[in-house]
């Protein structure tokens, strides 16, 4: 139901980040009837100097660390999650290629960060972007505390712009509401210069600069009508699911770290690497991933 796979995929590192991560996979796993894929990669070390090891002999130690990293994460969610069926990987690849060549039939990546206001450099500057520029399937990052209650019954936040890559998005937010029998809090931004761009320029020619004079109460008005458009197929599809929407003056970003005070995730959606990179380095995507102490799932598809 509303991701296409045949298994979830999370990453761990051996942090608690990366555990709790996990559990968020597989607690969506186990509502999904999906196996869980636990995914270590690493490459091999290189020589150590002093240290009189062959390379096949310090393969063997990596070897022998990934098995164990894995193995205590295993034992961890099989405790946590008997029912949902596990399957543990190791790779000899850096940790995104590792990650994306597991996840060639995923529905879905999971990635851990760590708390509200530092995202690790490495894990945003390499992992993450690295992982999201070639997933064919949504890649979420999960943020947060590991408090042991993965999936709750706050609202699901998802941007709806009413673009393609949006509209999918929007569809697997009120997929996943639905499952967990939760709302959906659907948010949209704008901003004054699109007023300004549709001003009629017959009219400034006749009235002048009075013509730029805005109603802004009417903007807003409108606004919130697109957003209603956009948003009624979906009320008529999941008529179960309850929706709030939001139709905001301004910032995409500062919109949905608002409506993440109350939810339990938020969805965004990436058409690849060109909107990824400007959304992550830029503004929406970095702000989420820097303030946000929930969930963010980029949303991906094969065809994106």
């Amino acid at each position: 139901m509303g991701l296409p796979g045949k298994y979830i995929v999370a990453g761990v590192d051996g942090s608690e980040a990366s555990l709790g991560a996990a559990r968020w996979a597989a607690a969506f796993a186990g509502r999904l009837d999906l196996p869980l894929h636990l995914v270590h990669s690493s490459p091999a070390s290189g020589p150590i100097p002093d240290v009189a090891f062959s390379a096949d002999e310090l393969e063997e130690v990596q070897q022998a660390y990934r098995s164990d990293l894995l193995n205590s994460a295993g034992t961890a969610l099989r405790e946590w999650a008997p029912e949902v069926e596990l399957e543990l990987i190791t790779g000899r690849k850096a940790p995104a290629a590792g990650l994306l060549e597991a996840a060639g039939q995923a529905a879905m990546i999971v990635l851990g960060a760590t708390g509200a206001g530092s995202v690790e450099r490495w894990l945003l500057g390499s992992t993450v972007l690295r992982v999201a520029d070639k997933a064919v399937c949504p890649v979420a990052v999960w943020r947060g505390k590991d408090t042991g209650v993965p999936l709750d019954d706050r609202p699901i936040a998802v941007g709806s712009d009413g673009s393609p890559i949006s509209e999918a998005a929007t569809r697997l937010a009120f997929e996943w509401a639905r499952l967990l029998s939760v709302p959906v809090t659907a948010v949209r931004t704008w901003t004054g210069s699109s007023a300004v761009a549709s001003a009629d320029p017959s009219t400034i020619q006749k009235r002048g600069r009075t013509a730029l004079v805005i109603d802004w109460d009417a903007i807003a008005r409108s606004e919130e009508d697109e957003l209603s458009k956009i948003i009624a197929p979906y009320r008529e599809q999941f008529p179960d699911v309850a929706v709030e929407l939001r139709s905001r003056r301004g910032s995409a970003a500062r919109e949905l770290l608002y409506a993440l005070d109350h939810a339990q995730m938020a969805i965004v959606g990436s058409k690849g690497w060109g909107r990824v990179r400007g959304a992550l380095l830029g503004s929406t995507g970095q702000n989420l991933l820097h303030r946000a102490d929930r969930p963010i799932v980029i949303f991906r598809t094969a065809d994106s």
